[in-house]
């Protein structure tokens, strides 16, 4: 005889079945995990942007404020829709961090 368990359609349903200390534990063992990837993820993007700043001497917020010189390269034209990528990057990355550190220093799991 087979026991059957409720049907269960995405992650969230299955989550939300769980204890609510295993909940806590697994959010705090992946938040962990993902404050890793997501520094990683930050030191890159602001190494590239900082890698933009120096090649042209400015940051990008200067150099939308001038706007693109009228005799920029094919190159420039790449860079600066590069460098915007990153700079959107640095910014849901910095975004997504900053709620994690909201949420991981007003919930300190007890051991």
């Amino acid at each position: 005889m087979s026991v059957k368990t409720p049907a269960v359609s995405n992650v969230t349903d299955i989550f939300l079945t769980l204890p609510r200390e295993e909940q806590e534990e697994i959010f705090n063992i992946g938040a962990t995990f993902r404050l890793i990837d997501l520094r990683k993820q930050l030191s890159r993007a602001q190494g590239n942007i900082k890698r933009f700043e120096t090649k042209y001497g400015m940051t990008l917020e200067e150099l939308e404020s001038k706007g693109l010189p009228e005799d920029a390269s094919y190159e420039m034209h790449e860079d600066y829709i590069e460098w915007h990528y990153w700079a959107k990057v640095r910014e849901k990355t910095q975004n997504t961090l900053d709620v994690l550190m909201s949420f991981s220093k007003r919930h300190k799991p007890e051991r």
